[in-house]
């Protein structure tokens, strides 16, 4: 089999979800390990793509969250819904995750007496 010499031909499209940058970080991703691949498998183009689509699908993977100011920090491809909810006076941040994950925090209150501090 001939090696292949354009890297660009049969890149993937990023999914439509992700941001321009983060789209375009998905495909250097997958030239980038296309190129290695080829030095490792070099007559196994399934191997080669494999490879490559392994390591551009890492970006998909969206951090957990820990608590509700870091679901306001992921990026908004990353999230499909993020919204607060209240529910007998418990004030939530809400979101899911484009991996289908959810989560729910609780978005702390100040105390009176820190709330007194400030002002």
């Amino acid at each position: 089999m001939a090696p292949v010499t354009n890297l660009s031909a049969g890149i993937p499209d990023a999914p439509a979800h992700m941001s321009d940058k983060a789209k375009a970080q998905y495909q250097s991703t997958y030239s980038k390990a296309l190129a290695q691949a080829r030095l490792d498998y070099p007559d196994n183009e399934a191997s080669q793509r494999r490879a490559a689509l392994k390591a551009a699908n890492a970006l998909l993977a969206v951090p957990a969250p820990d608590s509700a100011a870091a679901i306001d920090k992921l990026d908004e491809w990353q999230v499909i819904t993020r919204e607060t909810r209240e529910r007998k006076g418990v004030t939530t941040r809400v979101c899911v995750t484009t991996d289908g994950r959810k989560y729910a925090f609780p978005i702390p209150t100040p105390s009176p007496a820190k709330a007194a501090k400030a002002e």
